[in-house]
This record gives C-alpha cells, structure tokens and sequence, in this order.
C-alpha cells in the first residue's frame, strides 16, 4: 500500500514575523524544506501551492469586527487602545507592516492543503508554517493572529461536512481550538501539553471535558516538563488509539 504525502511551502512565509527578535520566526520552515530537499525526501511533485484565505474565509471563525481591526492595523491605522481590545499590540503580538496578508497566508495554506486530501490528491499534508493554535474569534493571542487550525476545520465542516478529531501536541494548550469547538460534537479536541500551571496560556486541565452537547469531546493530558520521549510517546499512543476508537472522525487535523 502506498502513501502520498504532500507539503505546502512558500518563502512568502517569512512575511509573518513580529521583529527581528521577537521568539516566533518562520526561518524553521525553510530550514526544514531546506533540509528535505537535501535528504531528496521532497520533490517538485510533493509540494502545494499555497493561497491567500479570503475574508469569507477567515469569517468562518474570526468575527467580521476583528478581521477589520487587524487589516487597519495592516496598514498602520488601528490606534494603540483600539488594538488593545483585540489582543493586538501586545509583546507577544505586536502590529507590524502586512500582517493581515501575511497571517491570511497562513490560513489559506492550511485550506489548500485541506483541499488537497479532501479531493483525492494525497493522503496526508503539512503546512509547517501554520498551527496558529491560540488565536481566538475576536482576539489575537500567543504569537498568533488568525487561527489557521481552528478556520480549517470550520472549513471542513461546511464544504466537506467531516467530523474531525484535532489533535495538539505543542508544549502549550491549544485553547483557541479547544474553546472554538467546546460545545461542538461533530469536533473532538485531544491536547497533550505541559501542565498549565507554570506554562502560557494556564488552560488545558483535565476537567476541561466540554459544554453541552460538546461535553465528553474534549481531551486533556497535562503532562510535567521534562518528560522523557518513552513516557511521552506511551501517553500519546495510547491517548490516540483510545480516542479515535471513541469518536471515530473522518478526518485528523494536528
């Protein structure tokens, strides 16, 4: 049985970049496509062009009001205060020149490379560049603006109709994506991460299970620092197969 796997890669990544040392910086993509194509593990053939998500698109979660906040900021016209209000402006999440472009690259690369497994193209993609796990629907957060995780799903939802099971193993809890879906049944969240209680952003407890109709579809593993690659991968193998077992999704996004 052969796997087709295909990875979505653009230099125009690096447009999403805060200041020259601010912590987050997309260099880590090209270096690993760098580094890919010196292994010969990455072809022509193997890549995705990315696109630009359109406003509709990033609609699909984020609210029109701060779509528009963060193209003024684009372009240097949202004011201090007004920033403030959307999670803008920040140290983590300071305005920069672009940065609507930008962050919309991000989103419309994870909805190619959606597009790309949904109609039969390949069985797996990776957009490296994304997982924009902490952007909420009016607020950025985290280092991150808009939510590629979160609109992607929302875009498998109303154009493919999937159940999906999101799985988030950054050392941070994934909380824009948990919270996006906190009452959703057709979405189960499993998140493995650092233990909140020293670590940004202080979510992810395992009594965080889900509302409502969501209740049940939420999974959390909190985990201390310096966990060992055996105990790690034990958490995760035996989270994973007991969780697809339970929810039977359509499709994984991670």
């Amino acid at each position: 049985m052969s796997c087709t796997s295909k990875f979505v890669y653009s230099k125009d990544y690096s447009t999403y970049r805060f200041s020259d040392d601010h912590p987050f910086n997309q260099m880590r993509v090209e270096l690993t496509y760098d580094l890919l194509e010196e292994m010969e593990a990455l072809n022509k053939t193997d890549l995705i062009s990315p696109r630009y998500a359109t406003e509709e698109e990033l609609a699909l979660f984020h609210s029109r009001e701060y779509i528009d906040a963060v193209k003024k900021a684009s372009v240097g016209n949202l004011d201090e205060e007004d920033a403030l209000e959307f999670g803008i402006g920040t140290e983590d999440t300071p305005m920069f020149e672009g940065m609507h472009e930008a962050a919309s690259l991000i989103v419309g690369s994870t909805l190619s490379a959606i597009d790309e497994v949904m109609e039969g193209r390949a069985d797996h993609t990776l957009n490296l560049g994304g997982g924009l796990h902490h952007g909420f629907e009016r607020k950025a957060s985290g280092f991150c603006i808009y939510n590629d995780g979160a609109v992607g799903i929302k875009y498998l939802q109303k154009k493919y109709n999937q159940r999906v099971l999101y799985i988030d193993t950054d050392a941070h809890h994934g909380d824009g994506v948990q919270w996006a879906f906190y009452g959703d049944p057709d979405v189960c969240t499993l998140s493995i991460h650092e233990t909140g209680r020293y670590l940004f952003p202080g979510t992810g407890n395992v009594n965080e299970r889900g509302l409502k109709e969501g209740y049940g579809y939420s999974f959390n593993l909190p985990i201390d620092a310096f966990t060992e690659d055996e105990s790690f991968l034990h958490v995760y193998e035996t989270a994973f197969r007991k969780v697809t077992a339970y929810f039977e999704p359509d499709i994984i996004v991670s």
